[in-house]
């Protein structure tokens, strides 16, 4: 008899702020609110918070089934076959953007002459490698990965006060130019990502324990991860101030290189890179294992089967979604704003 799946409490915390960093931090949501991105940061988490109750109902309403499952029992099984297969689709768009993203940092920060194909290339076989091996591998190893990667986060801030580049008059004043900007981008932008993604949990929540609950696991991931979120976005505007801020490819990154004390410690911007990898695997793994997941359910193929093909599928997705890195940011946008806000919306109609 197949033994059952199960992770608990701290597993899937972890896995839910490893996803809701993930890109987040390479791209900080939100910029386009300048000094104040940080407030629609935290907005956003409470909105994000409440999405995920959502989420975490119909979980409750259906506690063993996966999400493709029970859109097939609320809406039929055409309507709800058809909207499973979209979600297989978002799944696998979702994992191929963030390998991209994250190809595109390595090769221009650590491997400069090494083709794209050949670095997403290597990261695909290591996720597949790991979705092989299951989620409640991953689970623990996304306990000692967001460990590691507090403590580091904790030394880098440490490091950035002590070189001296903080400066409290870049956030002032607050809202200096009202709050209307302040909504838009938490609507357009900073709720949508991560939150709006975080939909994809819809097909892990089943394997959570059942003495825990689902909407007490995730609310805890969301603030936490938003707070986190909203600390390193107010420390890159106090290092770096708002015009850097909104310009730098990769604000982190570039705050981190700004860290100098005397001719001791330099160069800690590897720390930031290193972290960042971190969040982006998870955020891929898990978007690819919900994408195989659901399409065992749907298509009736054997899990073990899909590895292999849905890890192409990622990596030639990857190299062929855009032309270039200027392309791969407005198209990006574009999915943001016109598709990311409807997906929620079949839960947002049924809890």
């Amino acid at each position: 008899m197949k033994k059952k799946v199960q992770i608990g409490a701290k597993e899937m915390i972890s896995l839910m702020v490893l996803f809701e960093m993930g890109t987040s931090m390479m791209s900080i949501p939100g910029r386009n609110a300048g000094k104040d991105a940080w407030i629609a940061i935290l907005i956003s988490t409470v909105l994000g918070a409440m999405l995920f109750v959502c989420y975490g109902s119909l979980h409750r309403r259906f506690p063993n089934l996966l999400m493709t499952q029970y859109c097939r029992t609320l809406l039929g099984k055409k309507a709800g076959s058809t909207l499973a297969f979209l979600y297989i689709v978002f799944f696998l768009y979702g994992g191929a953007r963030d390998l991209r993203d994250t190809g595109i940092l390595i090769a221009d920060r650590t491997l400069q002459h090494t083709p794209l194909t050949v670095i997403c290339g290597l990261m695909v076989v290591l996720v597949m490698y790991v979705v092989y091996l299951g989620i409640e591998v991953a689970g623990r190893t996304a306990i000692i990965m967001l460990i590691l990667l507090l403590l580091l986060g904790l030394a880098t801030n440490i490091l950035i006060l002590l070189a001296g580049i903080v400066d409290m008059g870049n956030i002032l004043p607050i809202a200096e130019h009202g709050w209307q900007p302040i909504w838009q981008v938490v609507y357009s932008q900073a709720v949508m990502l991560p939150y709006g993604e975080m939909v994809t949990f819809a097909m892990i929540l089943p394997t959570l324990k059942k003495e825990y609950r689902a909407n007490g696991i995730g609310i805890s991931a969301i603030l936490l991860g938003g707070l986190l979120l909203s600390i390193i976005t107010l420390s890159n505007v106090l290092a770096l101030g708002e015009d850097v801020f909104k310009r730098a490819t990769y604000p982190l990154l570039t705050m981190i290189s700004k860290v100098e004390i005397s001719d001791f410690i330099d160069r800690v911007d590897v720390i930031g890179v290193m972290s960042v990898i971190i969040f982006d695997f998870f955020k891929i793994l898990i978007f690819y294992y919900a994408a195989v997941k659901a399409a065992e359910d749907v298509l009736r193929i054997p899990y073990h089967k899909l590895i292999l093909p849905f890890g192409l599928i990622m990596l030639v997705s990857c190299v062929l979604m855009a032309l270039n890195y200027q392309d791969h940011l407005q198209t990006g946008e574009l999915v943001l704003k016109w598709l990311f806000p409807y997906l929620p919306c079949f839960f947002l109609s049924c809890c």
